[in-house]
């Protein structure tokens, strides 16, 4: 009974690392590739080394086997993130298929801070509101880093309703139609000069 429990969560480690390694070679960027193989991996490895413990029934090999497992769960993550975060300031590409790239715009390459961390407006008196831009807008057919909204007005769009669709945290590259509803944040006077310059 002993071999067949250990025999099987060993070929199931087996399978986890082969599709690690499929995941390197079909995934189309470091970031896909990267995020297969360190999941993939790490059930891999803790899958083998419980099929390794229970095939040996010796305290001290399960001690060490428990303590590998417990290295890569801690480890792996770690690595991955500072991989990941460093090859972003590289500026490693992301697949073409990108749809949405979060951290564009908000990374200070200099600092290496994330802006969203800062919260430099966050006040007692913050306001949330909707605003729907209308074909004569100035705003109409801009994307969203061109309007300034966030940098001449500060204000924060928070999402984008479009029809039954909504868009949460939406980044610069978002353009704006005529009928897209604007959920903004910021203060009073924030909103106040950000709905005027909106217009329409």
């Amino acid at each position: 009974m002993r071999e067949i429990l250990s025999g099987t969560l060993i070929m199931i480690g087996a399978a986890f690392m082969l599709l690690g390694g499929i995941g390197i070679l079909r995934m189309p960027d470091l970031y896909t590739r990267m995020s297969a193989t360190t999941k993939v991996a790490t059930l891999g490895i803790g899958a083998i080394m419980l099929g390794v413990a229970i095939h040996f029934g010796e305290l001290e090999v399960l001690t060490r086997a428990l303590a590998v497992i417990a290295l890569v769960l801690l480890t792996t993550p770690v690595a991955a993130h500072m991989i990941g975060r460093a090859s972003y300031f590289a500026g490693v590409p992301l697949c073409k298929q990108t749809v949405v790239n979060e951290l564009r715009g908000h990374y200070d390459l200099r600092t290496h801070e994330l802006e969203s961390l800062a919260l430099p407006e966050l006040e007692p008196q913050l306001l949330i509101m909707r605003v729907q831009i209308s074909h004569r807008s100035a705003f109409a057919g801009k994307t969203l880093a061109e309007t300034g909204l966030r940098r001449h007005y500060r204000a924060t769009v928070l999402a984008i309703r479009r029809g039954s669709y909504v868009i949460p945290n939406p980044d610069g590259d978002v353009q704006l139609l005529p009928g897209d509803e604007l959920i903004l944040i910021g203060t009073p006077e924030q909103l106040r000069e950000a709905v005027k310059a909106i217009g329409g």
